[in-house]
């Protein structure tokens, strides 16, 4: 303790003696602590806020890897399933009532050449949800009405909801933007809605979504790249929110053994061995609004 006083001593008198290097010194340590704080206040409004959902504890991703963007058909090393696709999150859907609503989305991104009226192409990130995603995560519009599931018809409209960052910066707020048609890659989307401003999509990420578009939409968008219809292709993340009293274990095997009566259906897996591979795959529920705020956004 002695030592340590006359170490203190010491500094003092030398910090008296170099006025400038002491000016220097509290400078640095002020803007050392400014950044610090900036930081976690960032951190702390960005990453560890629940995202502007409603009851977010209830919703359960069923996945719990960052897994993207596509995987065509084979397994992952340890069985864990992350990513479905269209026909395997309908499986999924089909077989876990305890799911109130389960959801699709497309894990990564797409940037799509969008024109409104005679104006200029930009490119805006796009993302493919089912029909019922808004109404899952408990989201409201801002203005118009957001996606349902009748809008995620083969034979519906082709419709399209703003992010309302997007309706700012790329629209400049124009009300008359709800209801008009934008061409999408070449082909009429009529825009239904704007989403409410706190809202950045279904996970944190530098590009979030200008615009989502239902799954339905995606063969006449993607044409020979179409991969909604490929049951072996996984691209979708399923978030759904679960219904009170739910025993999360049983949900969890139920899953885990829909998942395994797909695949040995699908010929894709069913060779190479997958009488022994098929019984490993498995699924895990991730708890919580945490489970879809830490899903990392990629580009696909």
């Amino acid at each position: 303790m002695g030592n340590l006083t006359q170490n203190l001593r010491y500094a003092l008198r030398q910090l008296r003696k170099s006025p400038g290097f002491t000016v220097t010194v509290v400078l640095t340590l002020a803007l050392g602590i400014g950044a610090n704080t900036a930081i976690f206040t960032l951190v702390h409004s960005v990453l560890l806020k629940s995202l502007p959902v409603a009851d977010p504890a209830q919703l359960y991703r069923i996945g719990d890897t960052d897994s993207c963007c596509v995987n065509g058909g084979y397994f992952s090393e340890n069985g864990d399933f992350d990513l479905f696709s269209y026909d395997l999150y309908k499986r999924l859907q089909e077989a876990a009532p305890e799911f109130g609503q389960l959801a699709a989305m497309q894990s990564g991104s797409n940037s799509m050449n969008v024109r409104r009226a005679n104006g200029i192409p930009k490119p805006l990130h796009s993302e493919y949800v089912s029909g019922n995603y808004f109404s899952t995560l408990g989201i409201g519009a801002f203005a118009g009405r957001l996606m349902t599931d009748a809008d995620d018809s083969p034979s519906a409209p082709p419709v399209a909801v703003l992010s309302y960052q997007s309706w700012q910066a790329d629209y400049a707020s124009d009300p008359s933007v709800v209801g008009s048609v934008l061409s999408v890659q070449g082909k009429p989307v009529t825009v239904v809605g704007v989403t409410p401003s706190g809202f950045f999509g279904d996970r944190i990420g530098s590009e979030p979504p200008a615009f989502w578009l239902p799954l339905s939409s995606e063969p006449m968008i993607e044409r020979e790249n179409s991969i909604l219809r490929q049951p072996a292709t996984n691209w979708l993340y399923a978030v759904g929110r679960i219904r009170p009293g739910t025993n999360m274990a049983a949900l969890q095997a139920k899953l885990s053994a829909a998942l395994r009566q797909f695949l040995s259906t699908q010929p894709d897996y069913t060779a190479n061995g997958a009488e022994v591979i098929i019984p490993k795959q498995h699924v895990v529920l991730s708890p919580g609004g945490g489970g879809i705020q830490n899903m990392q956004q990629e580009t696909g």
